[in-house]
């Protein structure tokens, strides 16, 4: 499967941090972890029993995922 065809699969949400982590409580973008896990298992980390994304793993994700568009439209 591509890189691009696996982002797609990728579905964005809107969530708040809990309080202990963000007391303000703004209202942010992205994507779950658990979703990407079952996509993109290699983008998920687990702290302390918690997953977190590794962003550095997606943006690859997304920069493979341009070339591809690039040489798709050429």
């Amino acid at each position: 499967m591509s890189y691009l065809e696996k982002l797609k699969q990728l579905e964005p949400i809107q969530f708040r941090y809990k309080k202990e982590y963000d007391p303000h409580q703004k209202l942010r973008a992205g994507f779950s972890a658990q979703q990407v896990q079952k996509v993109i298992p290699e983008a998920v980390v687990e702290e302390d029993g918690i997953l977190m994304l590794d962003m550095h793993v997606l943006r690859e994700y997304r920069d493979k995922a341009l070339e591809e568009l690039k040489a798709k439209n050429s």
